[in-house]
């Protein structure tokens, strides 16, 4: 049985430290978007996707190791959760995994921070783009059809990119 608790904290390190370099990477990401450099954006977007691949796949084994190691404690299958497991564990393996709960519960609200900031910081950036484009263009919103019996009037202003034949 010490066999499977060892598995199950190597199992947990190995997810803690995804979700370390996860938090990581959105540091980067928001000096990235800071600086305005897509070609750095991009590159750390596909490291993310990379790590949270990775993280999936980690899950799916912590799943089925702790639903084994519940069936057999003789937990009902729904009893999984690391906190019921904690309380079967020894002394040692349950201080542990408590250190390790603790670390993925303070890495996880950095995260969720750091990605509110960068969500901010992505809309932003659209919605300055939209306004650049916006104005270059000199578009307004207009119809596309116009009411029946009228005719269309085209548009009101000329853009900088009209061009004539």
């Amino acid at each position: 049985m010490t066999a499977v608790w060892d598995k199950l904290i190597l199992l947990l390190t190995q997810n803690l430290q995804i979700y370390q370099a996860l938090l990581r990477l959105s540091q980067k990401k928001r000096e990235v978007l800071v600086a305005v450099n897509p070609q750095d954006l991009e590159q750390l977007t596909k490291q993310e996707e990379m790590l949270i691949i990775e993280a999936g796949k980690l899950e799916k084994l912590r799943q089925t190791l702790t639903g084994e190691l519940a069936a057999a404690l003789g937990l009902p299958p729904g009893q999984t959760a690391l906190a019921v497991l904690i309380e079967q564990a020894e002394a040692e393996t349950a201080a542990k995994l408590r250190t390790i709960s603790e670390t993925f519960t303070g890495v996880t609200a950095e995260l969720v921070e750091l990605n509110a900031v960068n969500e901010k910081l992505i809309k932003q950036s659209l919605d300055y783009i939209n306004y650049n484009i916006n104005i270059l263009s000199q578009s307004t919103a207009e119809p596309t059809y116009a009411p029946k019996g009228q005719p269309d009037t085209g548009r009101a202003g000329k853009s900088m990119f009209d061009a004539k034949a």
